[in-house]
């Protein structure tokens, strides 16, 4: 956010000389701030839905005392420090969880400009200074503004996310319980193919998509008959030949979708019995024609089943399920990738404890 703060800032051209200007204004307007925000109050009381945000006559009192401190100590004198920008967004989300209207918060700010430029008709002369104020405040107003627009939609696009978060989980259990499996099994996997993915150097939001993408690798184990998949023994041939078919199945149920998320989860789904060396299936891709995320919840997926017991098997050791992954390296698995897990184990281990099973 630091980042783009910044290119906000570089965007809208406010300088060193800008900064100066808001300063020499804000002297000169501080006598006025109880006319603007007159204005401003006098909007939202003519607003039903906006006037019913506040409680009662305190609460409008203190919100109007908040904002005019903001707009005086920080926006009108020029302070877009690391506290302006956490005051900016506290302010954008705050009114957004009380449900005002984006559209009628944006409107506030027309009517601060517009009381701003009568104020200065009448305060200042020269024309000259008069452009130089109304610069400077346009662009400290719009930097405002902006960021408090992108808080708006960040917190309401992080209410989406924890939704599709609990949808994309809720069906990943769907399949997992009828496999025997845990839901922490699913959690521990997602948290380690997150861990992998920034030890490879990947950025945060490509790590995080595929910490929530990665629950549904065995998603396609729901269209597979209970007689398979709850089998006790090992599968014959014919058994077999139907589960292989869950990669498919789990293509099939999420869609083709640009959204990165469901791009992710739809390749891990497709690809995560896929090996290396191109005997896996269901497409017999070889080396890195499998998708980097299919390589990567592959091997979690594998290390978290073997230390985990199961009503079949025991758990085996950390140890042995370790050197299974070295084994393997370049037949089943990426044999960089192998090495990457192995400087990781640390992180793994925290992972396990964390979201250990619960014992009876």
């Amino acid at each position: 956010m630091r980042l783009r703060f910044e290119q906000w800032r570089d965007f809208l051209d406010i300088d060193a000389d800008s900064v100066n200007t808001l300063r020499e204004f804000s002297s000169l307007i501080r006598p006025h701030m109880d006319v603007l925000m007159d204005a401003v109050y006098a909007y939202i009381r003519a607003n039903a839905a906006a006037s019913a945000t506040f409680t009662d006559e305190a609460a409008l009192q203190r919100a109007r005392a908040h904002q005019q401190h903001h707009w005086l100590e920080h926006v009108f004198a020029g302070n877009f420090n690391q506290d302006y920008l956490e005051a900016t967004l506290s302010i954008g989300r705050t009114h957004q969880r009380l449900g005002v209207d984006l559209r009628f918060y944006s409107g506030a700010y027309v009517v601060v400009l517009n009381q701003l430029v009568q104020l200065l008709d009448e305060l200042v002369a020269d024309a000259a200074t008069r452009s130089r104020y109304l610069t400077a405040v346009n662009r400290a107003v719009f930097l405002d503004m902006g960021l408090a627009t992108y808080a708006y939609y960040d917190t309401l696009l992080n209410a989406l996310e924890d939704m599709a978060q609990e949808v994309t989980l809720s069906l990943a259990r769907a399949g997992e319980y009828r496999d025997n499996e845990t839901g922490k099994h699913i959690t521990r996997m997602g948290k380690m193919c997150e861990q992998m993915a920034l030890a490879l150097g990947k950025d945060a939001t490509w790590a995080h998509a595929l910490r929530m993408a990665s629950p549904l690798h065995d998603v396609g184990k729901i269209g597979v008959p209970d007689r398979i998949l709850l089998k006790p023994g090992r599968l014959d041939e014919a058994e077999f030949l139907i589960m292989r078919e869950h990669p498919r199945i789990g293509g099939t149920i999420i869609p083709e979708h640009p959204a990165l998320v469901i791009r992710m989860a739809r390749r891990i789904a497709l690809t995560h019995h896929e090996k290396w060396d191109g005997t896996g299936y269901p497409a017999g891709l070889c080396g890195e024609e499998i998708p980097l995320e299919g390589r990567i919840a592959a091997i979690c997926d594998v290390y978290d089943a073997l230390v985990s017991s199961r009503p079949y098997k025991p758990a085996w050791t950390q140890q042995a399920a370790l050197d299974y992954l070295q084994q393997e390296s370049g037949r089943h698995f990426d044999p960089q990738l192998v090495d990457t897990f192995l400087r990781i184990v640390p992180e793994v281990d925290a992972i396990q404890l964390r979201y250990a099973e619960e014992t009876t």
